[in-house]
């Protein structure tokens, strides 16, 4: 038993092509707003794209943390949301790494003596056994326990920053020899 249609077929499809017809006589502008094509709507996707984009980045980054508090190296800063310092751990990684460029740029050269004296208490042997390594790492020799040399200008830069984060400024010095008899 076959299937009979009252029209033939090329008439119901010039049927079908004449409901269409509107659309391709309609100015361009609506045929675009019709099919999704206009600017507003390119706009907005790309709005929306990018504050997806934001959201996913803001999550990288909060993961970065996160796994660099689990690792030690990065602690919450105190009543500061937001904010984080570095550990004393974080701060021999982050020398040590420092260091490594440091010497691939550093230009040989005996002309001035960097010293860092210091005389940190018992109370923050941490710090103070931290300071060392981080001094190791840098390059520095040590003349005595707590008096180190360098002849690099940026080591010695980097080491003042790492003191002055840790907040202990009068306990450490630095002297820039030009001279030593």
């Amino acid at each position: 038993m076959g299937l009979t249609t009252k029209e033939p077929l090329t008439e119901r499809l010039l049927a079908k092509l004449a409901e269409l017809e509107p659309l391709f006589s309609m100015s361009s502008g609506a045929a675009m707003e019709l099919f999704g094509f206009n600017d507003h709507r390119k706009i907005k996707r790309w709005e929306q794209d990018q504050r997806e984009r934001i959201k996913k980045e803001k999550k990288r980054i909060n993961k970065a943390f996160e796994n660099l508090m689990r690792a030690d190296l990065v602690t919450g800063a105190k009543g500061k949301e937001g904010k984080y310092r570095l550990t004393p751990k974080g701060w021999i990684k982050y020398a040590s790494y420092y260091a490594m460029h440091l010497h691939e740029t550093a230009k040989g050269g005996k002309g001035k003596g960097y010293l860092v004296i210091f005389d940190i208490p018992e109370k923050y042997r941490h710090f103070r056994d931290t300071l060392r390594r981080v001094l190791y790492s840098l390059g520095f020799s040590q003349l005595q326990l707590s008096v180190f040399l360098t002849h690099d200008p940026k080591a010695f830069e980097f080491v003042g920053r790492i003191v002055a984060n840790c907040d202990l400024g009068d306990r450490v010095k630095f002297v820039v020899a030009e001279k030593v008899f």
